[in-house]
């Protein structure tokens, strides 16, 4: 499902995505202060401090912003959707079925009981199928 952006931008909308990815360029910037690298650190709190002003003063400024970084999500869900749907079904579902295979299981494959692929029930519906409610 591929949702586009709006041509229209609320201001709680900008305020949510400023001060939500602020924070996160915050938190990297105390991370690489943290790790001691000067330069990384200047750039990440740059970009969290006109963020968080920008999102806390005047979010109309982060539409374009805004667009761009849902663009680049969008160009980046691309690449990495298929990647990790191929990882899981090769990794994961392919080796799974291949054991199973191997001991003779097959879950799509029902084995008749007593003559008849029906399941035989234990006790009688009753009521009426027209008024099930």
């Amino acid at each position: 499902m591929e949702i586009g952006i709006p041509a229209r931008l609320s201001s709680g909308e900008l305020r949510k995505f400023g001060l939500t990815v602020g924070g996160a360029f915050g938190v990297l910037a105390a991370i690489s202060r943290w790790r001691g690298h000067p330069t990384s650190t200047m750039v990440f709190g740059a970009v969290a401090l006109l963020l968080l002003l920008g999102g806390g003063v005047a979010p109309a400024v982060l539409a374009p912003v805004y667009r761009a970084w849902m663009g680049l999500a969008k160009v980046l869900s691309r690449i990495t959707t298929p990647i990790f749907l191929g990882v899981m079904y090769f990794v994961i579902f392919t080796p799974v079925g291949l054991v199973k295979r191997a001991l003779g299981k097959n879950e799509l494959v029902r084995k008749p009981e007593g003559g008849s692929y029906f399941l035989k029930r234990k006790q009688r519906v009753s009521g009426s199928m027209e008024n099930m409610f």
